[in-house]
């Protein structure tokens, strides 16, 4: 008996230091809390509609990058796009009706899932973020999308991103942590 009690032992030490290690860090969940993603969906998946979206993508950053690039954390972010929702909406009608487009769009700040993206220089885990999401037409066709806070995607962005230094390892290319895998399939679980 006192074998197998020995045994057990040390499964639920070598289990216990596991889940210890897996267990994310707040600088890892605070990642999901400190950023704001773009999110744009074309109308469909011809050529057109995926013109206009790109075409829209960079209008919208040109238009908006002074905004969140001034934004010192992802509340003020937040809270400047809440105040220009309608005015981000009517801006992309307008553009839209220039380009011909024969639909509207619809924007909203929302919460949304994402896959595990890799962009230039950096990882973001998949789980939950706050986005800017804004559906062209019916919304149907290919997307693309970004990190608008700390402002990653904005050519007029200033250095001034607001990741924690210990974020910044984690989301900085190679340094992907496996913490992260706890955290994403608790986020998937929450789905």
């Amino acid at each position: 008996m006192k074998r197998f009690d020995f045994f057990l032992a040390m499964i639920c030490l070598v289990l216990g230091t596991a889940l210890l290690v897996m267990i994310p860090t707040e600088a890892e969940a605070a990642i999901y809390e400190d950023t704001v993603r773009l999110h744009i969906r074309a109308d469909g998946d011809d050529e057109e509609a995926q013109e206009i979206k790109l075409e829209i993508r960079d209008r919208l950053l040109a238009e908006y990058s002074s905004i969140l690039g001034g934004s010192l954390s992802k509340k003020e972010a937040e809270g400047e796009l809440l105040d220009r929702l309608s005015e981000i909406e009517a801006d992309i009608e307008g553009w839209l009706s220039e380009l011909g487009a024969g639909y509207g769009a619809t924007v909203r700040l929302g919460t949304e899932w994402f896959d595990t993206r890799k962009y230039e220089g950096f990882t973001l885990p998949k789980g939950y973020y706050t986005s800017l999401i804004v559906e062209l037409g019916s919304g149907e066709g290919k997307n693309w999308w970004c990190v608008m806070f700390p402002p990653m995607c904005l050519e007029l962005a200033t250095e001034r991103v607001e990741y924690t230094e210990r974020e910044n390892e984690l989301v900085a290319a190679g340094r992907y942590s496996v913490r992260f895998k706890l955290l994403e399939l608790v986020s998937e679980i929450c789905r």
